[in-house]
């Protein structure tokens, strides 16, 4: 880190109790389900609070270590996994994705849109899609939830049409879109490294940095801790089923569940410039700094559809603003009590976000667990919670 990082923040004991006054009234203000609240430092965690209820109907209540469906906060790990096999020589970010996996092509874009009926017209894009716009978010790839017609279309999640075709929404390299490319970069660090993507992720992530909850099969004897979801409609809560299993598939995109405090082992990650506990260096600071530099250009993170209102609100904050860096957003905002320019974060479809203020030396996460992803009560929530925080730091 640049000699200009604060070497540490806290909180006084008077100011945790304001965070959580904060917290406890909006949780109830906006009658929530339930939350974890953390924020750490390079060192440690400085605070962590738990609200309302990880079950509603058993009126069981939340706990800091409560097990959340992360969805894309999957991601950012996919996308480190990747960046060590940058740094390891075995792949280039200029690389077409085709060179390493030959089942990727080809892509197609969409031609001519029948909306009334859902037919459509492709034709085969005109660049080759690299690894470097798959981890940015420009190869065209977009999700069924933000693209009117992969949802017109009847397309899965992902916009595939099949295992082997992939529809873009642009030319590679054109626009930024978010969708499934991490995807495609989950299928790489395996086809690279010959490991399934979660052991690479278990041996080269989770076990020099210690996370053990974090998994995309979440151990039988940890499922009372899982989370119910809800879907907000009409402003009330609804209770989707809770399964008595969770297996999802090792994909890059998403699936990946997990705590709060281990999420956080990930976020400190980045606030020590690449370095684990023991002062090893998990990815070099000069691969650190890759990661998190403007890497669309004079792009910008662009305000995505409701194309799926009932899974997503528009999105992301910051849009029209922010850039993206090899695996999350960068904040290029400057405002009072807020992250300071440069920050790191990015979020899940249920209503999980993070971000790294590597400036500040300081990282905070809020999970909740409902539908649609970006509703205005979890901003406002959200909000008032990074307000709370950097108008209360104190550095020593």
């Amino acid at each position: 880190m640049s000699s200009s990082v604060v070497l540490a923040q806290d909180f006084s004991e008077d100011a945790k109790k304001e965070i959580t006054d904060i917290l406890d009234r909006s949780q109830k203000e906006f009658n929530i389900p339930g939350f974890v609240a953390l924020v750490t430092n390079s060192e440690a965690e400085i605070y962590a609070e738990a609200f309302g209820f990880s079950d509603v109907a058993n009126k069981t209540p939340m706990q800091v270590d409560n097990i959340f469906a992360i969805a894309s906060m999957t991601k950012p790990i996919t996308s480190t996994a990747a960046m060590i096999l940058v740094e390891d020589g075995k792949v280039s970010l200029e690389d077409p994705i085709s060179s390493h996996i030959e089942d990727s092509s080809p892509f197609e874009i969409f031609d001519e849109f029948d909306f009334v009926n859902g037919t459509y017209t492709a034709e085969r894009a005109s660049n080759e899609v690299t690894i470097k716009q798959l981890l940015t978010h420009t190869s065209g790839l977009a999700y069924n939830f933000n693209s009117k017609e992969i949802a017109a279309a009847g397309l899965p999640l992902t916009g595939a049409i099949s295992s082997d075709r992939f529809l873009l929404q642009h030319e590679p390299g054109e626009k930024w879109t978010y969708g499934p490319s991490t995807n495609l970069i989950g299928d790489l660090v395996e086809k690279v490294s010959g490991k399934g993507l979660l052991k690479f992720m278990e041996d080269e992530i989770f076990t020099p940095l210690g996370m053990a909850e974090t998994f995309y099969t979440v151990p039988q004897n940890s499922m009372n801790r899982v989370v119910t979801t809800h879907t907000k409609i009409g402003g009330n809560f609804m209770e989707r089923p809770k399964p008595e299993q969770i297996i999802q598939p090792e994909e890059g995109h998403g699936g990946l569940s997990s705590t709060a405090r281990d999420y956080a082992k990930f976020m400190r990650l980045y606030l020590r410039s690449g370095a684990v506990d023991s002062g090893e260096n998990l990815l070099s600071p000069e691969t650190i700094k890759l990661i998190t530099t403007n890497s669309i250009g004079s792009l910008k993170a662009e305000l995505q559809p409701e194309a799926m209102p009932n899974l997503s609100k528009a999105f992301p904050q910051g849009a029209g603003i922010d850039t993206w860096g090899l695996g999350f957003q960068i904040s290029e905002s400057q405002g009072k009590d807020k992250r300071a320019p440069g920050s790191l974060s990015w979020a899940g479809l249920f209503n999980t976000k993070f971000w790294i203020d590597r400036k500040r030396n300081i990282a905070a996460l809020l999970l909740m667990q409902y539908l649609p992803f970006e509703d205005e009560s979890h901003l406002v929530v959200l909000d008032r919670f990074e307000e709370a925080i950097y108008s209360r730091l104190r550095s020593d």
